[in-house]
């Protein structure tokens, strides 16, 4: 080609047919025209492979990023999702955090990522087997000796408001430490995460404040204790496949559907289940909306699941559109009646938000998986020591013994516990004589239901777990019944971003009450009373009082002049002036100004937890909130051995019936109706054991 000139090249009419190149032109311009075609399109692909290269360095480096910071922003603390809706997991199971880390490898950088609570220092991960590097770990990083240390390797312990004195002072830096981590890894449910929550830790810093620790350590009721995280059910079973434990929240108000989801959690365990989370829907009496905030919610939205599940071995949680994606739509699941694969209503998995659709969604789950139709009213749950049969036969003979009276002892009757509680570590027998003090059955988790794939616990007629884990669920093992409690104690206490508020507001109620000189001249600690007065849509009319007769119920518990504050959903405080002729009142609304950015839907929550530290406390009977606030009491009266730890006693009361206003005043085992208040059995004593499972 280099020897054509210009002018020797024929002049031609692409266009035109009658228009035919010479033999000699055609073999001169075929080369030609093939080879500028040949140069023209390796250049333009070397172009677009440029172009396409660096537009996919910018984009995945972005998406990653974008990922990375989605999961961060999420509200839970160290909580992170794969997707919308989706995989619980820890942060470094992600593909898009590994991504994300092989480009800081890379930059040879740390990254700092600001989320809605704080700043977490982001450093590549090791795995469990090169946890001993000097590598910084943010914090819930532990040392050899337990001691919490920051992401510098600095001991943060003091500031850990779950450890006692003699844990603090047996603690002390050391900058080679160790991940908290699982060894299991079935099903993709890595333990471990840099960046897991410690459910044991309370620090508000991030959270709003308070910034006095003192107040902070006042809230916590909560106990630290590292080797409860190994404890693995008798069901559990790492090699066998796996097992589902699904549930309908219940219909009722927040503190229904909260001892409902409690029962549920510690039944998983129990069972060796994986727990699937209800998808985020709108809560009866949670679905304020006077402002742009959150009203379709999870329970991960209260309770640090993401960490429990973390930091638990033999203890998993999946969402509803995890399960859904990977047993549903993928044809794993079965009709349990015809044996026919059940795809999920449209093959829809995502419920978020879809209040209308869960109903199709929960026929279907009760299509597919065993639906016990459980009665706390008439039964235990029991679950065996074991997978043996033998330990099923062990309750059932146990039972009988119990019923019939050959096991010695006269058929059990609430009264003869009344006062006298079963010592916790206790036969299996004697611990069941005072479950059964008011039932007389026992529903065992028996081999059909250990071989059941998926169990879902369904609210329908005559079915509802209304009633406290622990006062349905029995324990063949006393140590297992004992980590139970501790389990939920422990773990199952509301989020950082509401606690701490909270704690603001109790702050705010002392100084308060440091001030009210027409009580006493001398408050230093802020001491306050406290009550919880139910009203609005309540449904037992025997506790709907007069304000002047609730006031000549509780006035002599009560201190004249004192600082007292109420607790209710009543919008009318004028209806509360007869207390106020008596008493220095006070409502949550008095304290708005210290938590401005609190969603409303949280205000009952926080009322509990005020209520929690008051003096005295007078409860509305039947009312589950004034239950919790009771169970709060017992656990840190418990903690701290105050006034009736030993027999799980306490200053609280109940207006009316007149027959219950002593019942937290002395020892009462469960009885019916089993919502009504708490039992001192969730609390007392519960501590015992631990080195036994250590």
């Amino acid at each position: 080609m280099t020897g054509l000139k210009k002018k020797n090249l024929p002049i031609t009419n692409p266009s035109s047919s009658n228009t035919t190149p010479s033999s000699t032109q055609h073999a001169t311009c075929i080369p030609k025209r093939r080879s500028d075609a040949l140069l023209l399109i390796l250049g333009i692909s070397v172009f677009i492979f440029a172009v396409l290269h660096i537009t996919w360095h910018s984009q995945h480096l972005h998406s990653t990023t974008h990922a990375h910071n989605s999961g961060l922003k999420n509200k839970l603390d160290g909580f992170v999702r794969e997707t919308k809706g989706e995989r619980i997991r820890g942060a470094d199971e992600l593909t898009g955090e590994r991504s994300y880390e092989k480009s800081l490898q890379m930059s040879g950088s740390g990254n700092k990522v600001k989320d809605d609570s704080s700043t977490i220092d982001h450093h590549v991960n090791k795995s469990a087997s090169d946890a001993n590097t000097n590598h910084s770990q943010p914090i819930k990083a532990v040392t050899e000796n337990n001691a919490l240390v920051d992401s510098k390797g600095i001991d943060v312990t003091q500031h850990t408001s779950s450890q006692s004195n003699n844990e603090r002072n047996n603690t002390k830096p050391n900058s080679a430490v160790r991940p908290v981590a699982d060894s299991n890894n079935k099903h993709n449910n890595t333990k471990t995460n840099s960046e897991v929550h410690p459910v044991a830790h309370l620090n508000c810093v991030d959270h709003g404040g308070p910034q006095d620790q003192t107040i902070i350590d006042e809230m916590v009721f909560w106990s630290d204790i590292p080797s409860d995280a190994s404890y693995v059910s008798p069901m559990y079973d790492a090699n066998a496949p796996e097992k589902y434990l699904t549930f309908e929240p219940d219909h009722g108000g927040w503190n229904n559907i909260r001892m409902a989801m409690e029962t549920a959690l510690v039944m998983s365990h129990a069972m060796g289940r994986t727990l699937v989370l209800p998808a985020e829907q709108g809560m009866y009496l949670l679905s304020k909306s006077d402002r742009e905030q959150k009203r379709h919610f999870g329970f991960n939205d209260f309770f640090h699941l993401d960490s429990i599940a973390l930091e638990h071995k033999g203890f998993k949680v999946i969402t509803m559109e995890e399960f859904l994606t990977r047993e549903g739509v993928t044809g794993r699941l079965r009709n349990k009646d015809t044996n026919q694969i059940m795809y999920p209503p449209h093959n829809q998995t995502d419920y978020n938000g879809a209040d209308t659709g869960t109903g199709n969604l929960f026929q279907y789950l009760r299509q597919i998986a065993v639906t016990p139709t459980w009665e706390p009213w008439d039964c235990a749950l029991a679950i065996p020591s074991s997978t043996d049969q033998k330990a099923v036969d062990e309750l059932n003979n146990t039972l009988h013994s119990i019923m019939d009276g050959s096991y010695g002892k006269k058929k059990p009757t609430l009264e003869e516990f009344n006062g006298h509680p079963t010592p916790v570590n206790a036969s299996m027998a004697e611990r069941m004589r005072e479950m059964l003090a008011d039932r007389e059955q026992l529903c065992i988790y028996d081999k059909p239901l250990q071989e059941a794939n998926v169990i879902h616990l369904k609210v329908h007629a005559g079915v509802r777990l209304l009633t406290h884990f622990y006062a349905f669920i029995f324990f063949a093992d006393w140590k297992q019944d004992l980590w139970s409690k501790r389990f939920v104690r422990d773990h199952l206490r509301y989020v950082d971003d509401i606690v701490c508020a909270a704690a603001r507001v109790v702050e705010a109620v002392r100084q308060h009450a440091r001030k009210n000189v027409n009580y006493k001249a001398s408050n230093e600690e802020g001491i306050y009373d406290g009550m919880h007065v139910r009203r609005g849509d309540f449904q037992y009319p025997p506790v709907l009082l007069p304000a002047e007769q609730l006031y000549d119920l509780s006035k002599e518990e009560l201190s004249e002049n004192a600082t007292l504050y109420i607790a209710t959903d009543e919008r009318n405080k004028t209806w509360f002036e007869p207390f106020k002729k008596h008493y220095d009142v006070v409502f949550l609304d008095d304290f708005l100004h210290v938590i401005p950015d609190v969603n409303t839907n949280y205000y009952g929550m926080i009322d509990q937890l005020v209520s929690y530290k008051s003096r005295v406390f007078y409860g509305t009977w039947w009312s589950t909130l004034s239950g919790y606030v009771n169970r709060m009491r017992g656990y840190y009266i418990a903690k701290h051995k105050r006034e009736g730890w030993e027999d799980g006693t306490m200053q609280s009361y109940y207006f009316t019936p007149a027959e219950r206003k002593l019942q937290m005043r002395t020892y009462i085992p469960v009885r019916k109706p089993i919502y009504c208040k708490e039992f001192a059995v969730a609390w007392r004593d519960i501590d015992k054991g631990i080195e036994e499972l250590a």
